[in-house]
């Protein structure tokens, strides 16, 4: 089964952590994220530009500053995984969020063909 999680959280929210902190995570997702790798069950991994860096494109082409859920948090980080079940993925990101301090978005990635 695949997965993906998401760790969302503002800039302003990152740029307030304390710089011990920064590096506390820095080491921890390089390392468990390698051992998520070897183990298999991780795909990929996107980091994504800060929410100040975002645009969003409307119909038409209009171009405006910002990311989409302007009401919620952006997306930071993306995690692909790949594991045997949902309670797998569940453990996953329940050590993310514990390290991270936050909650992490988990949702299954839907098998799916494009057609013509």
């Amino acid at each position: 089964m695949r997965y993906l999680l998401s760790w969302h959280i503002r800039e302003a929210e990152l740029h307030d952590r304390t710089p011990a902190w920064r590096e506390e995570i820095v080491a921890f997702l390089a390392r468990f994220e390698d051992e998520l790798f070897l183990s298999s069950e991780l795909d990929w991994v996107e980091v994504l530009d800060p929410e100040s860096q975002a645009i969003v494109v409307g119909p038409g082409g209009d171009v405006r500053p910002g990311y989409y859920n302007e009401g919620g948090k952006p997306s930071a980080r993306v995690w692909a995984i790949r594991v045997e079940n949902k309670e797998r993925a569940r453990e996953i990101a329940a050590t993310f969020a514990g390290q991270l301090d936050t909650w992490i978005e988990v949702r299954e990635s839907l098998p799916g063909a494009q057609r013509p």
